[in-house]
């Protein structure tokens, strides 16, 4: 088994030299999780242009096609990450994976994506086929009205998905996020 984890983009108005030091890096904290305490390799790759205005998606699947994917890969987006995740594997429908988890999923409802990014891909139940062990998505009730719109709309269109609803999480933009380890199928 092998986590790839898919990180969001900035907003137009955060910094760019502030971007590892933002409040919602938990991405490090879940790779020191599941290495020491699983055996797993997650693997955080660098995805260029990752500010909202500037992110293209042929650079981003360029990135993902030299990733380790597998049967036994389970994929991880927060954010855009997570609207990325499903573009790829609605793109790429040859993928088998274990399972996909998709934390506070951005894709771009509302098209304000000056690049398109999210353009050309269709949301449906073909992309839970290409899992073992499914696709899940963590929504807060309290996260930003784009990102709501989102997982509204992926709600929809991906009738199996497992939706695991918290209160008053915002848009986790934590240190750590333990109740991401409950919902990964590390044993089956």
């Amino acid at each position: 088994m092998n986590i790839i984890f898919c990180d969001g983009v900035m907003p137009p108005e955060m910094d760019w030299n502030t971007r590892e030091y933002y409040a919602g890096n938990w991405k490090h904290w879940l790779q020191f999780r599941v290495e020491k305490d699983h055996d797993v390799i997650m693997q955080i790759p660098k995805f260029p242009h990752a500010h909202a205005l500037l992110m293209k998606y042929d650079e981003w699947e360029n990135i993902m096609d030299f990733q380790d994917i597998n049967p036994e890969t389970v994929l991880i987006g927060h954010s855009a990450g997570g609207g990325f995740i499903l573009k790829y594997l609605s793109t790429h429908p040859e993928l088998k994976i274990k399972q996909a988890i998709l934390v506070a999923p951005w894709i771009d409802t509302n098209n304000e994506q000056p690049n398109g990014f999210y353009d050309g891909f269709d949301l449906n139940n073909n992309m839970v086929k290409q899992t073992t062990c499914g696709i899940d998505m963590m929504i807060s009730d309290d996260d930003m009205p784009d990102i709501l719109s989102s997982t509204d709309k992926i709600a929809e269109n991906i009738t199996n998905i497992k939706v695991h609803k918290y209160k008053n999480r915002g848009h986790f933009l934590f240190s750590e996020l333990p109740e991401i380890l409950d919902i990964i199928k590390f044993n089956k």
